[in-house]
């Protein structure tokens, strides 16, 4: 906050006079007096549509007063010296009033404004006790909260070293892996879908936006709440909001994404808002600004690719249980019946997914079943041509990579090393890429073992290369250790290959 001070001496004047002087001065400039204390007076110059109203105070003691001007709309700099320019508009203006009489009905107005201050200030105190009463009835931390962030984020890390695009998903297989709503797959035993869903995220920026509101919410509702009222407003709103997408989307939906959660987050904050819990004077600023959230995310999920089902899912659970969570905390012996009721709203959620789950328009027969277990493994092997591909490019890359080894006439030491160098490392590497990324499709285990064993096979083929140049270079024994204890190792390799098919 830029401010500025400057101290003027006034000989032979009483504090009280030159408060009075000081008063008058403001009224002089058309400044508005606001607060008045036992020694000070605080005055705001005129606000128009181009400036912000700026404060000056006036510190007085016999003899002397003291004007500071200060910018306190959150200015960084005072780039148009506009402090300046006001103690100096205030001190010629004091000149001019102090050279007249001080006006009796000067001292009434500002005892009654020492008045109005202390009454602003008390009430201020008291609506700031009431809303740091409400804000911290558990006095709960934040630490739920950044547990569920970093549960997300680290899922998203592990998921896309698994082989999730990062920015724009196209291909769901790997959120199917992980725990993605899926219809066929939630309906046919996998309930836990429900819950795995709310922590697996569809990009980066999916991810971002998700968490940057769930701390939004959080940093009020968590303290407010307590760590098991907040849990479980979480995770039931988030279970409701998976059910929900499942009822709406009848076609089948692969759905995932903590939004549905933080609606419901969102939902319980707007009921306890639209009660008298949180003082008005919050209340309201609260009300337009989470409002806005809910109204633009509801209208902006309307477009193709979003899952507003779940978001209104989650948002009308979320209303619900915020306005039992009212009556809770209203009560003073509020914590044996929050138990109580917690196990209740618990109940209530993991039922109403049985009973949907279980609905006989959703249960699946035996022969149904089975087939979307087939389904099932469908989709676990469904990268399975593609990975073929892949072992078939890296065959390609193995036979053009070990070709120096097998030309004829046979190269020299000094020929062959300058090929190894090029052409074959340029080789090794590429298959080294080619298994890496087959490594991460959705194929059986046996595959995935078989990418792993050719990966320390062509690290131990880059490794020859590099002993073979040097074996060029020096020829030393050491050199032709190695070169044994690579080709044992190369041999080993190839064998459990065989081995594992």
């Amino acid at each position: 906050m830029p401010s500025q001070k400057q101290e003027f001496s006034f000989p032979g004047k009483t504090t009280e006079q030159l408060l009075q002087l000081a008063y008058g001065t403001f009224l002089e400039l058309e400044w508005t007096p606001k607060y008045a204390g036992p020694d000070a007076i605080i005055g705001y110059t005129p606000r128009s549509l181009s400036r912000y109203e700026d404060e000056v105070l006036i510190e007085a003691k016999d003899g002397a007063i003291v004007v500071t001007s200060s910018l306190v709309h959150n200015e960084a700099f005072d780039m148009m010296g506009k402090n300046k320019k006001h103690i100096r508009d205030f001190i010629t203006a004091f000149d001019k009033i102090n050279s007249s009489e001080i006006k009796p009905e000067w001292a009434e107005r500002i005892e009654k404004l020492r008045q109005q201050t202390v009454e602003t200030v008390t009430n201020e105190v008291n609506e700031s006790e009431k809303i740091d009463k409400v804000m911290n009835l558990s006095g709960a931390n934040l630490y739920v909260t950044y547990g569920i962030i970093a549960i997300n984020v680290i899922v998203f890390i592990l998921m896309a070293i698994d082989g999730a695009e990062i920015f724009s998903v196209t291909d769901g297989h790997v959120h199917t892996k992980w725990g993605s709503n899926v219809t066929a797959l939630t309906l046919s035993g996998d309930w836990w879908r429900l819950i795995t869903s709310t922590f697996i995220h569809f990009g980066i920026i999916h991810l971002a936006m998700n968490m940057y509101a769930l701390y939004t919410v959080g940093i009020y509702l968590e303290p407010m709440l307590g760590k098991a009222k907040y849990i479980a407003a979480y995770l039931c709103t988030g279970i409701i909001a998976g059910i929900i997408s499942l009822w709406w989307h009848t076609d089948g939906v692969n759905s995932a994404g903590a939004s549905g959660a933080i609606f419901g987050m969102y939902g319980v904050f707007l009921a306890l808002l639209f009660t008298n819990l949180i003082p008005k004077q919050m209340r309201s600023a609260l009300l337009q600004s989470i409002g806005i959230f809910v109204v633009f995310n509801i209208v902006y999920g309307m477009r193709s690719g979003i899952d507003n089902a779940a978001h209104v899912g989650g948002l009308l659970s979320g209303l619900v249980i915020g306005f039992v969570f009212y009556l809770l905390l209203k009560r003073e012996d509020k914590i044996a019946k929050s138990n109580i009721v917690l196990a209740a709203i618990i109940s209530a959620t993991i039922l109403s997914a049985w009973l949907y789950l279980n609905s006989p328009g959703n249960k699946k027969s035996q022969q149904e079943r089975q087939a979307v277990i087939n389904e099932k493994d469908q989709m676990r092997f469904a990268d399975t041509e593609v990975y073929n591909n892949k072992m078939k490019a890296f065959g390609e890359l193995e036979v053009e990579a070990l070709a120096p080894f097998n030309e004829q006439p046979p190269l020299n030491a000094v020929e062959l090393s300058k090929k190894l160098s090029t052409v074959s490392n340029e080789k090794w590497q590429r298959a080294l890429e080619v298994l890496e990324k087959a490594k991460t499709y959705n194929v059986s285990e046996k595959q995935k073992k078989q990418a792993e064993i050719l990966i320390e096979y062509v690290l131990a083929r880059q490794q020859e290369l590099k002993i073979i140049v040097a074996v060029a270079n020096n020829g030393s024994l050491e050199n032709n250790k190695q070169m044994d204890a690579i080709n044992k190792k190369i041999s080993d390799l190839l064998q459990q290959y065989k081995d594992l098919n």
